[in-house]
């Protein structure tokens, strides 16, 4: 488990209680069900093929614990897992050791409740708190969900590969890079209502 990572609760706008707590091993059959369901859709996530089996789930959450300064966080309502998130260090070292790479997925039935936002308000908390300088994010231009959450968040465009992805019942969309500067997120805190109440 990531240093300083602990589960919280809190409640959705409709009053149903919401844990946010770090992924462990025994998630990984509740984890793979999520993700077989989200790459079904396929206009949510570029991933095509999920994990052959659990075990392979299993031995990705291990590799993803043993790295230093990332998060596995999951969310869970009413005992089930409803979403998943994470946070990743740059892969070269120092170069970008200041920046995270955020993935989220959250379950059908349950975006637009406040899933989504609870969990990168504690993201972007957590970010802070490990010392990164930046959040960031790519997003299909089509997810017009995803986009307003992550402005609500403080997330402004960095810019965009046109027609890099073609989507079914969609067309071609274009990959949205977006990206959160905490010290400017701290500045302006009043200003960005996601991150100011994440949990401590």
């Amino acid at each position: 488990m990531p240093t300083g990572t602990t589960p919280h609760h809190t409640t959705l706008p409709d009053g149903r209680p919401l844990l946010l707590r770090p992924a462990q091993e025994e998630d990984a059959a509740a984890l793979l069900a999520l993700l077989t369901r989200v790459v079904a859709e396929q206009v949510y996530i570029g991933t095509e093929r999920p994990p052959e089996s659990i075990e392979a789930e299993r031995r990705w959450l291990r590799a993803l614990a043993r790295r230093r300064r990332a998060l596995a966080l999951v969310a869970e309502v009413g005992g089930h897992v409803v979403g998943f998130l994470t946070l990743e260090p740059g892969p070269f070292g120092q170069k970008d050791a200041h920046v995270a790479t955020l993935g989220i997925m959250v379950a059908p039935g349950f975006r637009g409740q406040g899933v989504g936002t609870a969990m990168v308000r504690y993201a972007v908390s957590w970010a802070r708190r490990h010392a990164f300088e930046k959040v960031q994010l790519e997003v299909f231009a089509s997810n017009a969900r995803a986009l307003a959450l992550y402005r609500k968040c403080g997330f402004v465009e960095e810019g965009r590969r046109r027609a890099a992805y073609r989507l079914p019942g969609i067309g071609t969309v274009d990959a949205v890079h977006m990206a959160l500067f905490l010290a400017q997120e701290d500045h302006h805190q009043e200003e960005q209502p996601c991150p100011s109440s994440a949990p401590t």
